[in-house]
């Protein structure tokens, strides 16, 4: 068995979509609703294309004035060549999945992006942290990505690691730096672990431990004791709290070298 790990950063790129890109005013992205899980239904499972959930440019995700702006950069070409990219948010309590479409910009076929305010996505840029984002990418023929994760903090505040021998046992080591994200030191860190297909979910409070500035975690998971499946259909998200307040997450993304 093949020892794989995945020392993670989030594989996606958000920037501000601006008039000029010098942080004016917001430039008008119509973007439409989609239904996630109908979406998911069709395609049954993930496909597996690991330049899809590796190619796309690293990034953060920008939300400014209580309005998410969400944009990542892929060839008109591929491949895969996409039909679209969905912008996901996942409510891990309660365990829905929200969806928009990214728009591809008429001038810059590499861009995808929206421009979605505080009422569409339902709380601003410092709320709700057990929401968590992802994107899903989908290409002809059904075919869907796995679950590509982003933080929302900075994406230097935090590391990650995804140990798996066998696709059934998975260890997770994440850690948050408290100065570069601007919170304070975490007590707890929540997992969530969903799988997309069929809706079985799992999740558990874990100790933080380390000092300032880093408070990091770990957890054994038994993907056929939970029958949560196939790594690649399960998102993973962590929420990091103190005193039961949630002050930030992020949501991780399997790739090749994180598969036995």
């Amino acid at each position: 068995m093949k020892r794989s790990v995945l020392v993670g950063l989030a594989m996606v790129a958000f920037a501000a979509v601006s008039c000029g890109g010098d942080g004016g005013d917001h430039a008008p992205v119509e973007v439409a609703t989609v239904d996630v899980p109908e979406l998911l239904a069709r395609a049954g499972r993930s496909r597996n294309d690991d330049d899809l959930v590796t190619s796309l440019v690293p990034d953060d995700l920008v939300c400014k004035d209580d309005v998410w702006l969400p944009e990542v950069y892929w060839p008109p070409l591929g491949p895969p060549r996409l039909d679209r990219i969905v912008f996901v948010a996942w409510d891990m309590p309660a365990g829905t999945l929200r969806g928009w479409d990214l728009v591809r910009n008429a001038a810059n076929r590499r861009i995808w992006s929206a421009v979605l305010p505080a009422e569409e996505v339902g709380f601003g840029c410092e709320e709700r942290y057990a929401t968590s984002f992802f994107l899903l990418a989908s290409w002809p023929d059904d075919n869907i990505s796995r679950p590509v994760g982003f933080p929302r903090a900075a994406r230097e505040a935090f590391s990650e690691i995804i140990v798996s021998y066998d696709d059934v046992l998975v260890d997770y080591y994440t850690s948050v730096n408290v100065d570069e994200a601007n919170v304070p030191m975490p007590d707890t860190a929540t997992y969530y672990l969903k799988n997309l297909f069929t809706g079985v979910t799992f999740s558990t409070d874990v100790p933080t431990d380390g000092d300032s500035p880093n408070s990091g975690t770990r957890i054994e998971v038994d993907y056929g004791e939970l029958g949560l499946g196939a790594m690649a259909d399960v998102a993973t998200c962590v929420v990091y709290k103190r005193d039961g307040v949630e002050l930030t997450n992020l949501c991780l993304t399997v790739t090749d070298t994180t598969l036995p």
